[in-house]
């Protein structure tokens, strides 16, 4: 086994790291406080703070966030129930139920029962990638999460459509 090294005692205190963590926490917080208060003398820096509810942060076009169903041109699900979004998936978070069609017009198979269990998904966009038909896309822009019960986090084939 190696030896370990030895420390000096002014590598063991931390000291010139904690003072220096400490002055850009205090350099920010200043920046902000003059930046609001008298908006010239920020100096060129920009604040960061954003007043959340009343201002919405652009978001990326890449960023991953709420699962939905696409349509097809006549109003149906795009999803033709291949199973290969929920083979991707690495979280196992996507159930499907594939069902036979009877009607003429439809594909032969359409998923019957489709939900996807957010608190298990890890928003990796494999789904996205994998889909064949490009029925499921991850671009709601939808950032606000909260809910009031553990159930509503489980997202049914109705509201991955609307």
């Amino acid at each position: 086994m190696a030896n370990p090294k030895k420390y000096s005692w002014w590598e063991r205190v931390y000291l010139f790291e904690v003072i220096r963590g400490l002055s850009i926490i205090f350099r920010h917080f200043w920046v902000n406080i003059l930046g609001f208060m008298i908006p010239p003398l920020k100096g060129g820096q920009e604040v960061v703070t954003i007043q959340y509810p009343e201002e919405k942060k652009q978001i990326s076009d890449r960023w991953r966030g709420r699962h939905r169903l696409n349509k097809d041109e006549q109003g149906r699900e795009k999803c033709v129930a291949c199973m290969c979004c929920a083979t991707v998936c690495p979280s196992e978070c996507i159930h499907i139920v594939a069902g036979e069609s009877e009607d003429p017009t439809r594909r032969e198979k359409y998923p019957v029962e489709f939900y996807i269990d957010l608190f298990r998904c890890v928003y990796c966009g494999m789904c996205v990638e994998a889909c064949p038909c490009d029925a499921i896309k991850m671009d709601t822009q939808d950032m606000e999460f909260s809910q009031t019960s553990a159930d509503k986090f489980i997202i049914t084939k109705t509201e991955l459509m609307s």
